[in-house]
Order: C-alpha cells, then sequence, then structure tokens
C-alpha cells in the first residue's frame, strides 16, 4: 500500500488524489484485522501510509522517509528499546520531523501511552508542537483521529486511548509527574539547564521498555558529549551528505576555491565519493557563512568534528579531522588479546640447589574476540631469502602507559620504527599491573621483541614484571637524581615537568610532519581535546582522556634506543650448526668435523 502512494505521487503529484487514497487506505487498515494487527506493532507504518508534512518549500506533500529517516526506522528494529538512541546530525536532515511522526504514530494507536518531546528552549517548545505534532495530526483522515478530550498548546490527549503527546521545554524538574513510554530529547546538546540533573528527575518516570532519543547537532563540549561518548546509547552519526538535497550546480564555488583548507576538505571528500553537486554544495555553504569554523559543527564529517573543543588544541584539528575521515574508509583492524602459557622453572645453585623460581610466558597467540582490548592494525613484518628462511625483521617500539589512580586506561602503542606508523593499539580501563605486563610482553614479543618503555610514575610493576619474565628488550632512562657521579641507569619512563613538554612536542612536530603516521581513531580522537591551559600545561581537557596520546608521546621519544632500519634476523639453532659443520662428500669418513679455519 506504501508503494502504491509512492507510485501514484511520482506519477500525479495531486494533494487532492492523495488524501482521498489515504482516507481509503486508512479504512482497508481498519477493516482488515491482520492490517490492523501490523499497524498496532509497527505504528510507523502510518507515517508513509496516511502522514502528511510540510516541505521547505511550503508544500503539502505526503511524508515519505529520507534516506537517513529510513537508517534510523531500521536502527531501531534493530535494536529495539533495550537502550536508547543518540542521533548525531547535520543541520535539517528531518529527525525532529520524524520522530514527532513517530511519537504521534503510537499516540493515535496504542492505548495508555505517554510520549514526550523535551525541546531546548520555550520557542522551539511551540514551533515542534505546532508545525510538526499538530499540523500533522489535522491532516490525517478523521478516520484515524481517536476522541479528543483536551488538546492544548503542547499538547494531545486521547481520552478513549487514555493516550497521549506532549512538547515541553527543558528544565530541571520536566516529566516528574508522568509515566511516559516515549521520550525525545530535542538538542540535548543546547539545554539550559544541567542534563545530568533532568535525567535523575525525568528517569524515574521512564517505564523500561520506554523508547528514549536523544537528537542534537554538536554544541562543543558539555554533557551531550559526554553521554556520546559514555557508551550509555546506540550512537548513531548521520553524514551531511546523507541528506538528498544537500547538493547544488553552483559549480563556480567548486572550480574556483582559494581556501588552504576547503582546497583540503574537498579532496577528501572527493575521495569518499562524493559528487560533483554535493561537492558544490558544501562549497556554496562555506562561502555564506563568516565564521567558517562553523561549517564543521553545522554539517560535520565525523563525530569527533562536531563536537568543537574550547581551548587551544596543541595539535592540527584540521589534519585530525581529515585523517579521521581518512581512517573510516580503512579496513577493521583485528581486536583481541594475547593468550599465553605461564611455565615456572626452578633456579639452582652450582651446587644443584633450588634458590629461586622463574618465569617465563610461552604458546604465546593472538585471540580475536569482540571485547578484546587490543587492535593489530598491521602485522609484524618480516623479510624472506630465496629459499623462504627469514632474514631480516622490522624494529618495533611500544610505549605504555599505566592507568595511574584509576580513572584512566591502562594503554600502549606500537610503532614501526622505520616510519613512525602505528601498527597496534592497547586500551583498557580495569586491569591489574601484573596482568597488563604480561599482555604487554606478548605485544612486544608479537613484534619481534620490540623495545618496551612504560611511564613509572604510578607504578614500577609493569616494568619490573617484564624483566622479571626475562624480557629482552626494555627502555633505560639515565636517572640524575642519586649521589653517584655517573647516572645510573632505570628501567621505564618518567614523566617530569621536564620530560613532558619534550615528548608531547616531539609527538606534535612527528603529527604535523605526516598525520598518517597515526591510523587510530580513538587516538587521533584524544589529539582533538589535548589542549594547552592557561598555565601552559598541556593535557586533556575536563571529562578527556589522553592516555593514548602520552602512550604514543612515549614511544616515539624511546624510540632512540631502537634500530631504524631492517634487522638480521636471529639464526635458528639448526642452521648455526649447519654453518658451523661441514659434511664429507660420500665414501670419505662419516661424521663431521669442525671448520676451526673459519672461526
Amino acid at each position: 500500500m506504501i508503494a502504491k502512494r509512492k507510485c501514484v505521487w511520482e506519477g500525479r503529484h495531486d494533494i487532492e488524489y492523495d488524501l482521498k487514497l489515504v482516507d481509503a487506505a486508512a479504512h482497508k487498515v481498519l477493516a482488515e484485522p491482520a492490517l490492523r494487527a501490523e499497524i498496532v506493532a509497527r505504528p510507523y507504518l502510518l507515517i508513509e501510509l496516511c502522514f502528511h508534512v510540510v516541505d521547505k518549500g511550503r508544500n503539502t506533500v505526503p511524508f515519505f522517509l529520507n534516506e537517513v529517516q529510513q537508517d534510523f526506522l531500521r536502527q531501531l528494529e534493530k535494536h529495539g528499546t533495550g537502550r536508547p538512541f543518540f542521533i548525531l546530525k547535520g543541520r535539517q536532515q528531518g529527525f525532529t520531523t520524524l520522530i514527532e511522526a513517530i511519537g504521534l504514530s503510537f499516540a493515535i494507536v496504542r492505548k495508555n501511552f505517554s510520549g514526550m518531546t523535551i525541546a531546548n528552549k520555550a520557542e522551539n517548545t511551540r514551533s515542534i508542537f505546532n508545525d510538526k505534532v499538530r499540523v500533522t495530526y489535522e491532516r490525517l483522515p478523521d478516520i484515524l483521529k481517536p476522541s479528543e478530550r483536551f488538546a492544548n498548546k503542547n499538547e494531545l490527549f486521547f481520552d478513549k486511548l487514555n493516550s497521549a503527546w506532549r512538547v515541553a521545554t527543558a528544565t530541571e524538574d520536566v516529566g516528574r509527574s508522568y509515566t511516559l513510554n516515549f521520550v525525545h530529547f530535542s538538542e540535548v546538546a543546547f539545554y539550559q539547564c544541567s542534563l545530568a540533573i533532568l535525567q535523575s528527575g525525568i528517569n524515574a518516570a521512564i517505564t523500561k521498555d520506554a523508547l528514549r532519543i536523544y537528537e542534537t547537532t554538536a554544541n562543543g563540549f558539555n554533557e551531550a558529549r559526554e553521554l556520546w561518548y559514555s557508551g550509555t546509547c546506540v550512537n548513531l552519526f548521520y553524514e551531511w551528505w546523507r541528506t538528498a538535497e544537500y547538493r547544488c550546480t553552483d559549480y563556480e564555488y567548486l572550480d574556483n576555491i582559494t581556501d588552504p583548507w576547503l582546497s583540503d576538505r574537498i579532496a577528501v571528500l572527493r575521495e569518499k565519493g562524493l559528487d560533483r553537486e554535493q561537492l558544490a554544495w558544501y562549497c556554496r555553504t562555506y562561502d555564506d557563512y563568516l565564521d567558517k569554523a562553523i561549517i564543521r559543527q553545522e554539517f560535520p564529517c565525523t563525530p569527533e568534528e562536531a563536537f568543537i573543543a574550547s581551548g587551544t588544541c596543541v595539535f592540527d584539528t584540521e589534519q585530525i579531522q581529515n585523517r579521521l575521515i581518512e581512517v573510516a574508509q580503512l579496513p577493521s583492524p583485528r581486536v583481541g588479546y594475547f593468550t599465553y602459557r605461564k611455565v615456572v622453572e626452578p633456579l639452582k645453585d652450582g651446587f644443584g640447589t633450588v634458590v629461586g623460581y622463574t618465569e617465563r610466558l610461552c604458546d604465546i597467540a593472538f585471540k580475536d574476540a569482540l571485547d578484546g582490548y587490543i587492535k593489530l592494525h598491521g602485522e609484524s613484518e618480516v623479510v624472506k631469502g630465496n629459499d623462504d628462511r627469514v632474514i631480516g625483521t622490522v624494529p618495533y617500539v611500544v610505549g605504555g602507559d599505566t592507568a595511574g589512580t584509576g580513572q584512566d586506561y591502562f594503554t600502549a602503542k606500537c610503532i614501526d620504527n622505520r616510519n613512525g606508523r602505528t601498527v597496534a593499539t592497547l586500551r583498557k580501563q580495569r586491569l591489574d599491573d601484573d596482568l597488563y605486563a604480561e599482555q604487554m610482553y606478548c605485544l612486544g614479543h608479537y613484534y619481534h621483541d620490540a623495545l618496551i618503555g612504560i611511564e613509572t610514575n604510578y607504578s614500577r610493576v609493569p616494568m619490573r614484571r617484564l624483566s622479571d619474565l626475562g624480557y629482552p628488550h626494555l627502555y633505560l632512562r639515565e636517572n640524575t637524581s642519586g649521589m653517584a657521579d655517573v647516572p645510573e641507569r632505570v628501567l621505564g619512563f618518567e614523566t617530569t615537568p621536564r620530560t613532558k613538554p619534550i615528548i608531547v612536542g616531539e609527538l606534535i612536530t612527528r603529527m604535523r610532519e605526516d598525520i598518517t603516521r597515526e591510523c587510530d581513531p580513538e587516538t587521533l580522537t584524544e589529539m582533538t581535546t589535548f589542549v594547552r591551559k592557561e598555565n601552559g600545561r598541556t593535557e586533556a581537557i575536563s571529562g578527556c582522556h589522553d592516555d593514548l596520546v602520552m602512550a604514543l608521546a612515549i614511544a616515539h621519544f624511546i624510540s632512540g634506543q631502537q634500530a631504524v632500519d631492517m634487522q638480521a634476523a636471529p639464526m635458528e639453532e639448526n642452521r648455526i650448526l649447519e654453518e658451523m659443520f661441514d659434511y664429507r662428500p660420500e665414501g670419505e669418513s662419516e661424521g663431521a668435523f669442525m671448520s676451526w679455519e673459519d672461526l
């Protein structure tokens, strides 16, 4: 029936004929039990079957879903109502209109339904109710309109169904007196009250199976951003180019670009496959803004770009945003963790007496797992000879940052020391120091016994554990705080007011020279919130983390203790024997003899 309505509209574009078709469809649905049951189960099917909407040209047209609206309904059917949805979007993509229509469809179909939209300010409350709820309701066929007991300026109430749809302004007390089956938080990033306090009040009113939708364009670093990154919602980001109307044929804006940033952005978007009309629209929109940075918030290309940082970011955010777009097109990394077996062996003195025990890890293997915390962006590389024997290995470096007081993350970044490119990333919030050390051991082993250096400010356990396990290649720093004239060599990296500016400064330079060295979205995202404060200190802004940035900075800084060229592979024991011994030709005496003159 929906397909027929679309086909007829495409051929006629006659709103009067469409109204008659909708009326006939409504009668058919109510007359046939199977269709009625389908609508009760999925009320939003009424939108494309019977609803109308006013388009941007102020014309009344059938409410046919655009691509992003269709995608949201697919996500709703896929995920259900167990977790709230968070829609992060560009301007005017049609989500508020869609969500109001969904809420209205529930209110006119289901008994004892109570839904609410919470708008960011009073004028938007009136606009949403009048333009997107009341207008849509009034255009419904009479047969679909339930009996109204009252309909005030911001509420529809249907007495026989005992159902209602309301629109209210965000305050810390909003919704407390209701029982709610559906809540739409509209433009949540622009609420003028505390989102946390609002949630604490309204959550008690929301039923267990309620549909909860947070929807907004971004507005800097606030509570909405914290919610997006909290992991509690089904996050849905909709790029602006997924909206079909964002295109034009004003090619002069595209063909006469003088702005370096815009030129770089268009190159990235062209590589993503955007067509000439979409690129022209983006250039024209960019040209219209006095503050050119606004386009990154209003029409973002990545979630990270949508949340514009306040403060002075120490990294080149334009480079990072473009790199994030590129990284989204790369093949997904392997995700998992290392498995291994611990072997305990006795340590004996010269008389054979056991004086202690040693541990080592063996049977090390990477296990792919969805809940893993290690990402392998690239495999360890080797060079093989004509006989397929490994003759060379790539030098790698691993930098690590511990979780400190427990609020941060255990992290590690492994880089290829020939070019500084990231090949592996570890990030986990809760992990015992010794288990972290053992995963680091395995990670280093996986990458040809990479040089490992871990920050020791909060815990020396990881580096000591690596040493106790006999890891062969650990970073040693010079410690000049002792009384001896010669600096002692100490395990691990220590971050101090003297060393931090050095390692951060070196990382800034390396990333500016070649941002493609980094391929991990989480690390790049941390860079966008790594700022220089008024006191001159460089760190993450409040509520964000910088553990991956610091691990990467440490990896690049300690890389001076690792080779920069391909290294000859250690010779296997059987190969050593072959080259140390000569075997006599057939017919000569059996056995082998040592070629002493070759030693």
